[in-house]
């Protein structure tokens, strides 16, 4: 039967209302569904359905549909080589069925029957390109030939409906790109992320980079990337041959410190890509960096400790053999080894005290206490006293070597010796030309001195007058009075940063190995 002009002229309104439609929405299950009601319309057929191909192309889902009972649409429908579907989409041109009870040439799905559909008119929908997108398929409850307006009618709303569809994939897939993309830069904790125009002017600044440099999105937008670079970094034209390199090369390394808004300096492992125009012309930059600024400065600590802990073993045994080099050769093999043992047994708490932690230091009551403690020296006849104060690596490894030799020297000869004795160990902080020094006496008392005593001059003699002024800038005496032995040590207190040095004035050949 023949279409009338009012026909003809409601199909085109169809038609414009569904171009309408497809423009306002982004939604492709939407503008499908829309179709199908519209062709059902402009056809008056009871049902219709959009088919999309799957990959390989043997099996199609119902994408969209109306008038189908609840649960057809979305489906997954296997499209055999008897089909009229496959038939449709080799032939690429609409093919009717008038009526499924009497074609010979089609298999048809069970569905269809259970819906009492008759008619089908398949037409085959393309995207540009002349790639198959599925089928537009018109069904009707009874016998109907569906004359050349139907067919032709078809054809355009399915030139109509590919374009429409293409541009709709294209915009889901870009939605899903930027929202995989949103994901990943909103969750990139400590990764900097940022975008700049060909003149390196930031035009994009996301959640990571406003964690790592401390700048909001509108604060940094607008401002160029060399901003984030050092000062120093800035003189040198640092950003401007990165930017160099990644136009020349593709991309270029960003690993470098780098600065916040507040002027911290923040270590970033990155890179700055180029990006590109089709025209192969610069369209901006991509600069993504991890922060990596506690791991760097623990690198830098671990180097740190490391040469420290090389210079400090180095000192130590050179310590050690200057002990061994300037012992008595009169001794005996174990007075000898009691001396060295001690010796190094009082190296070797210290040592355990310094390394607890980088920078660690030493407390004087700790090294005082220790040494007094080492030689079981009666609580009862010893007063110590004095103010809490921690001396740096240097000065705790001198001090504790002349403290070792005094009570060592006190256990062998003097106050720990006799009955009576006593030790007084009393130090303060003293204040010259504005420099903080420690002043620490040692006094012994009630010891009795042989009438034919001689002082001796040994290790611990030149250790006290000699190497303390040598090695820490300070003074150092021993003085043999009537009733006992009397040192004074004094040393301006800086924070040395590593180990007892071994460069000090060499000692007489005659000196002794005792006070």
């Amino acid at each position: 039967m023949a279409v009338t002009r009012d026909a003809l002229i409601e199909r085109q309104r169809i038609l414009a209302d569904f171009g309408e439609f497809a423009l306002r929405s982004d939604d492709l299950q939407e503008v499908l569904t829309e179709g199908c009601r519209l062709v059902s319309r402009a056809l008056g057929a009871d049902l219709s359905k959009v088919l999309e191909l799957e990959p390989g192309g043997e099996t199609a889902v119902m994408r969209a549909g109306v008038g189908w009972k609840a649960g057809t649409v979305g489906r997954q429908f296997s499209l055999r080589d008897q089909s009229s579907e496959t038939f449709a989409l080799r032939l690429g041109k609409p093919v009717i069925t008038q009526d499924i009870n009497q074609e010979d040439r089609f298999e048809f799905p069970e569905f269809l029957k259970e819906h009492g559909v008759v008619a089908i008119v398949n037409a085959p929908i393309f995207l540009p390109g002349g790639k198959a997108y599925g089928l537009l398929q018109v069904d009707a409850k009874e016998p109907r030939g569906f004359d050349h307006e139907d067919i032709e009618f078809l054809r355009t709303y399915c030139a109509v409906l590919g374009p429409v569809i293409d541009r709709l994939r294209i915009v889901n897939d870009l939605k899903q790109s930027d929202e995989r993309f949103r994901l990943v830069v909103e969750n990139a904790h400590g990764f900097g992320i940022i975008l700049s125009d060909p003149d390196d002017i930031i035009t994009d600044w996301f959640p990571g980079a406003v964690e790592v440099f401390g700048w909001s999105e509108e604060e940094a937008v607008g401002r160029p990337v060399a901003s984030i670079f050092t000062p120093g970094d800035q003189e040198s034209g640092i950003p401007q041959r990165e930017v160099k390199r990644a136009r020349e090369m593709g991309k270029a390394p960003n690993i470098r410190w780098h600065v916040t808004k507040s002027g911290r300096r923040v270590f970033v492992d990155g890179q700055t890509i180029v990006l590109r125009n089709p025209d192969d012309t610069v369209r901006g930059y991509l600069k993504i960096g991890q922060d990596l600024t506690e791991r760097k400065l623990h690198e830098e600590r671990q180097t740190v400790l490391l040469a420290e802990l090389q210079h400090r073993v180095r000192n130590v045994l050179a310590m050690i053999a200057s002990i061994v080099k300037r012992a008595d050769v009169d001794l005996g093999t174990r007075e000898f080894r009691d001396r060295l043992s001690g010796r190094i047994a009082s190296m070797a708490r210290t040592q355990a005290l310094l390394t607890r932690a980088a920078g660690a230091g030493v407390d004087v009551a700790g090294i005082v206490g220790d040494e007094l403690a080492a030689q079981d020296a009666a609580p009862a006849r010893i007063h110590v006293a004095g103010p809490q104060i921690t001396l740096s690596a240097k000065a705790a490894e001198v001090v504790t070597l002349a403290v070792h030799e005094l009570a060592t020297n006190a256990s062998k000869y003097g106050a720990i010796a006799q009955p009576d004795g006593h030790i007084d160990v009393r130090w303060q902080l003293q204040v010259r030309d504005e420099q903080d020094w420690l002043e620490l006496e040692w006094r012994e008392t009630n010891v009795e001195i042989a009438s034919d005593a001689v002082p001796r001059s040994g290790f611990g003699t030149e250790l006290i007058t000699r190497r303390v002024p040598y090695e820490l800038g300070g003074e150092g005496e021993l003085v043999l009075e009537e009733d006992g032995l009397r040192c004074r040590i004094a040393f301006p207190l800086k924070p040395g940063d590593s180990i007892l040095q071994t460069n000090s004035p060499p000692l007489p050949k005659t000196a002794r190995d005792e006070l």
